[in-house]
């Protein structure tokens, strides 16, 4: 019983539910690990823009890098061998950015404003 992507497959009549759970629960196991890695990967990405933050911050520049986030937009979508589209990806991947320069403060940057100005 397949369903497409976003889309939630109907039980099939007769289905047992015990079945049905059956059948979803090793997928739910595979999502929740997915979503660990996920967990890991962004952890990883914030260490990683806290050292970028540092730089900046050490040589005046301010957080955003328009060219930057766009290249990184434009990489990923074209990356993307599906089932997610290039709309798809920079649907995701644009609040992500956005949330690393705007809302994520660093523990040793806590106190300083984000610039978002693009200058």
């Amino acid at each position: 019983m397949k369903g497409t992507v976003g889309q939630l497959a109907p039980a099939q009549e007769g289905e047992p539910s015990s079945q049905f759970d059956a059948s979803l629960q090793p997928l739910r196991k595979r999502i929740d690990s997915i979503d660990l890695q996920l967990l890991a990967l962004l952890n990883a990405r914030a260490a990683v823009v806290a050292d970028i933050y540092a730089v900046k911050r050490r040589h005046g520049k301010i957080r955003l890098d328009r060219a930057r986030t766009s290249d990184i937009l434009d990489r990923l979508a074209q990356a993307s061998a599906g089932p997610l589209s290039a709309h798809d990806v920079r649907a995701i991947f644009e609040p992500l950015l956005k949330f690393f320069v705007e809302r994520y403060a660093p523990p040793e940057d806590a106190g300083s404003p984000a610039d978002t100005s693009g200058k």
